[in-house]
């Protein structure tokens, strides 16, 4: 008798699928063994726990005997944490049946030397090795740039400039003090000295000129200090970088400059301050020797000051002008050799920035194929926060696709997929905007995505809104000054009616004409897409339609838009 081949296939399919159930629960409920081997010992126990939630639980314990330790679990496929207290842990990943073997420093716990065993944790140690060649080349080069001749110089040159400059800018403030000082000095005296005589109010003339000399003496002290000391504490390097003898040609007309203004100080300011410590000497020893009070010393100590100063003040409140003058050239020339050696540090920090940058972009590449390789490897959560969301969203979506069709019930698997297909990550900063099409105010269908080449502001308002209303005139004016830079506006309405959408648009002069609306105000489909339960709001758009920034106003908007727009 012939078998029936079809129930006999039948029941084989019955009979696979009931195995695969049941070599998937041994599977499941297989031991892992866990043997590590620690170089460099000094731990004495480790704990198994979870590497993530929101409490700590612990799945085994091991004491270290002869720098190595095993673990025999039985725990579902994840990633856990090995703590050895005081702040030391690694991670690893575990999966049922698998017998691995590990050996890693213990001075150095996220670097892995050896494997077996493990795929996925295979995986981890070459990740974890580029991790680490990442961080070791920016170290490396960084001790590069800390010992190079050139950025050395630069570095110390603007250093000693800046402090420099700063000390002569607070010395031109005191001279100016006491320039003005002397002017008003003058005016007083002007008022009880007649032709060599002292008239008048001789007590209140002679308690004015005593106090705006000793004003005049203490600003013009910094500047008798700076004289004395700067040769001291601002020197320079006589040796010259070369390819800057532009650089020390300017640097030496600021110095040329600044001792020309200096002098003008000494033989205005100088010459008189000698009488003036002379005679607020004399009046100080009156008022010691309580003579001060008498008004017929008052008077003889005013015709001193008629005789031996008052005659010299015109001319010295002559040349504070010619100081000022040569303290705004000296500003321009310092502000300039400033941004100069800046430019020249900038220079050399570049040459490495670029070797670094090449290396980066190399380890990178090879960091994100893994993890694309590996995206069905639950240990790949451990290196995709490596690369932020918002600049790397494709990369997030697809590791957390396959993760999910493998993992679907893992708890930040799931929490990420939830989030991924959620209105917020599709409008998120990274994100490629949403299509939009709607009509504008004559029905015609406009779709944002037939901007695309440009920089966009995706603009959600209203007619009836304030404040889009008084934001309108930034946005008319970012507008103007950038639309023939690649610069568009896509303006969505959230108005009901037609007419006040529309006498909006021509009374705050909204020229653009992309301009939609399906007139259903806060029910708006276009809304409920970007999620927009305010407005204004605002995203904007890179040349490729990835959204970069939201809801920025006024200057930040501006800058944005310029930045974009250059690129």
């Amino acid at each position: 008798m012939r078998p029936n081949l079809k129930v006999d296939m039948k029941k084989t399919g019955l009979l696979l699928t009931a195995l695969v159930l049941i070599m998937n629960v041994l599977v499941a409920q297989a031991p892992t063994r866990l043997h590590v081997n620690l170089r460099n010992n000094t731990f004495q126990r480790v704990n198994l726990v979870n590497s993530y939630g929101s409490s700590q639980q612990t799945f085994a314990q091991a004491d270290i005997a002869g720098d190595q330790f095993t673990m025999n679990v039985t725990l579902p496929e994840d990633i856990y944490r090995l703590d050895f207290g005081n702040g030391s842990s690694m991670l690893v990943v575990l999966k049922p049946g698998e017998n691995i073997n590990v050996t890693v420093d213990a001075e150095e716990l996220q670097q892995i030397l050896e494997v077996t065993g493990s795929e996925t944790m295979q995986f981890v140690k070459e990740m974890s090795g580029y991790v680490i060649k990442r961080k070791s080349s920016l170290d490396s080069i960084n001790q590069e740039l800390q010992k190079d001749q050139d950025k050395v110089y630069w570095s110390d040159f603007a250093q000693k400039f800046n402090l420099y400059r700063q000390t002569n800018q607070d010395v031109d403030e005191y001279l100016i003090a006491a320039y003005n000082n002397m002017d008003t000095l003058y005016a007083a005296l002007s008022q009880c000295i007649i032709n060599g005589k002292v008239k008048g109010d001789v007590v209140t003339c002679a308690d004015m000129a005593n106090k705006m000399m000793k004003k005049a003496e203490i600003n013009y002290n910094p500047f008798a200090n700076y004289q004395d000391n700067v040769e001291r504490y601002y020197t320079f390097p006589d040796q010259k970088m070369p390819n800057s003898s532009d650089f020390y040609a300017l640097f030496n007309k600021y110095q040329s400059d600044l001792k020309t203004r200096h002098q003008i100080a000494e033989n205005s300011l100088g010459k008189v301050m000698p009488v003036v410590k002379s005679l607020l000497a004399e009046r100080d020893s009156l008022a010691y020797n309580n003579l001060w009070d008498k008004k017929s010393n008052q008077t003889k100590w005013l015709t001193k000051v008629a005789t031996e100063l008052y005659p010299e003040l015109p001319q010295v409140i002559a040349q504070k002008a010619e100081y000022q003058k040569y303290m705004q050239t000296e500003k321009a020339t310092a502000n300039t050799l400033v941004n100069q050696s800046q430019d020249k540090l900038k220079q050399v920090v570049a040459k490495y920035q670029q070797a670094y940058n090449e290396i980066d972009a190399y380890l990178t590449s090879r960091l994100k194929d893994e993890i694309k390789t590996h995206k069905q490897d639950v240990g790949v959560l451990m290196f995709l926060d490596m690369f932020p969301r918002e600049q790397n969203t494709a990369l997030h979506n697809e590791v957390i696709a396959a993760l999910h069709e493998k993992y679907p019930e893992h708890l930040i698997v799931k929490e990420r997929w939830n989030y991924m297909n959620s209105p917020a990550a599709r409008v998120a900063i990274g994100a490629m905007a949403p299509e939009l099409e709607f009509p504008d105010p004559t029905g015609k269908m406009r779709k944002l995505s037939d901007l695309r080449g440009k920089v966009v502001l995706i603009d959600f308002w209203a007619s009836w809104c304030g404040p889009c209303r008084r934001e309108n005139p930034n946005v008319t004016r970012i507008y103007s000054e950038y639309h023939d830079k690649g610069f568009e506006i896509f303006s969505v309405s959230l108005d009901s009616d037609a007419a006040s959408w529309m006498r909006a648009i021509e009374a705050d002069k909204l020229v653009w004409p992309n301009h939609v609306s399906d007139l259903k105000k806060w029910q708006s489909q276009a809304a409920a897409i970007y999620g927009v339960r305010s407005i204004p709001s605002t995203f904007l758009l890179d040349k490729e339609g990835r959204i970069v920034q939201r809801d920025l106003r006024g200057a930040d908007l501006e800058r944005a838009v310029k930045q974009l727009v250059e690129q």
